[in-house]
């Protein structure tokens, strides 16, 4: 497992002294990176070969979220690779060795100049130590949707959503998302699916169904077309 200590800073936090569901995945994504970065295959290497990891789904449970001055660490792994894709787990463990979160995550290789999914070279399958896989309740990356939703105000991506594939980053369509769940939600778990890319200038709409402790909100471009899917779980 690859892990990163830190504490968790002032800027990290909300109005309740806590990170939430999208500053988690912001530490997941960090931690990852760095782990790919001393292994040789980070971002910027990746950009040379003409290739990227796109994020497809997250299942991501909290037990505990971190508050702001305690230590925390956020570790990493693969568990395996499958064609175009890697399967990744995450925690998050406090300063007593305590596991606060711990999520499961799909991704997929794309070539850059085509947007397709290509098979995961041996390159990086040898430059991982794949591990066993997180002990915990994985649901299917696929998340349905049915039913009535409600269609809520447009909004704008602008250049601060953007990550370095000029994508709108991964942790900004949960942040949008988590604007439409009720006052005092206590989320337990989030699933999100990825589906189209948002850029810059882009217009998603999102749309809202509210089934008892279940929140689910979609994110559509101006086209229609669902952009990401995110399911909140009480």
């Amino acid at each position: 497992m690859y892990r990163m200590k830190r504490p968790v800073t002032y800027s990290e936090v909300g109005a309740d002294y806590r990170a939430d569901m999208a500053q988690i995945i912001n530490y997941f994504q960090d931690c990852s990176c760095f782990q790919s970065d001393e292994l040789g295959v980070g971002p910027k290497n990746m950009e040379i070969l003409g290739k990227a990891w796109m994020l497809n789904s997250w299942q991501i449970v909290v037990e505990r979220y971190p508050k702001y001055g305690e230590q925390i660490t956020v570790g990493t792994w693969p568990y395996d690779f499958k064609g175009p894709l890697g399967l990744r787990n995450f925690i998050i463990d406090d300063a007593s060795g305590e596991r606060m979160a711990r999520a499961n995550s799909v991704w997929a290789m794309i070539d850059v100049a085509t947007g397709r999914p290509v098979r995961v070279d041996k390159t990086q399958i040898e430059a991982y130590q794949m591990e066993p896989k997180e002990p915990m309740n994985y649901e299917g990356r696929k998340i349905s949707i049915s039913g009535d939703f409600e269609t809520l105000e447009p909004v704008l991506v602008t250049r601060a959503c953007l990550d370095t594939n000029h994508h709108m980053n991964n942790a900004r369509y949960v942040a949008v998302a988590m604007e439409y769940l009720p006052e005092n939600y206590l989320m337990h778990q989030i699933r999100v699916e990825y589906k189209h890319s948002a850029r810059y200038g882009d217009i998603l709409i999102p749309k809202r169904q509210l089934e008892g402790g279940r929140v689910v909100v979609l994110l559509e471009n101006a086209d229609g077309e669902v952009c990401v899917i995110t399911e909140f779980t009480e």
